[in-house]
């Protein structure tokens, strides 16, 4: 019964992983696009074009959201050879903290431009979501490789 809910719950967490990577996707695909509108709904890109001068770092921002996708996307808890798993496991994680440190950049940079133009940011509860959920993306791959380490 217990290795029952275990196994739900990985397949549950593995779930918000695949939910995450399609998050990134539409995070880098919007901010390339540079927002969108269907009727009276508009979606605006995460940085405003008119205070932001650095394409280049966009571009780049938006190419890693899409490595991160892929990377988080990629069944690693199926690789056979344990050397491999770690190798990929290790780069999943580094991913996963330059995925935070670019939160964490993104909510300074925003905290700057705002200063810049004598008003207050906002608070970053985006961001920060997507720092947690970023960073709890690698023990949901080292529990879908080993799920004996919940016990």
């Amino acid at each position: 019964m217990e290795a029952s809910r275990t196994a739900l719950s990985i397949r549950y967490a593995r779930w918000a992983t695949l939910a995450f990577a399609a998050l990134c996707v539409w995070l880098g695909a919007l901010e390339l696009i540079g927002g969108f509108a269907l009727g009276p709904l508009h979606v605006a890109p995460r940085w405003n074009p008119a205070y932001v001068s650095f394409p280049n770092a966009l571009r780049a921002e938006c190419g890693f959201f899409f490595a991160f996708a892929g990377l988080l996307l990629a069944p690693l808890h199926r690789i056979a050879d344990e050397r491999v798993w770690r190798r990929w496991f290790a780069v999943l994680c580094l991913a996963a903290v330059v995925f935070a440190f670019a939160m964490i950049s993104e909510v300074m940079a925003k905290n700057y431009i705002a200063a810049a133009q004598k008003t207050k940011a906002r608070i970053p509860v985006f961001q920060a979501i997507l720092l947690f959920c970023a960073l709890g993306q690698i023990p949901v791959a080292l529990f879908s490789r080993k799920p004996e380490l919940l016990d």
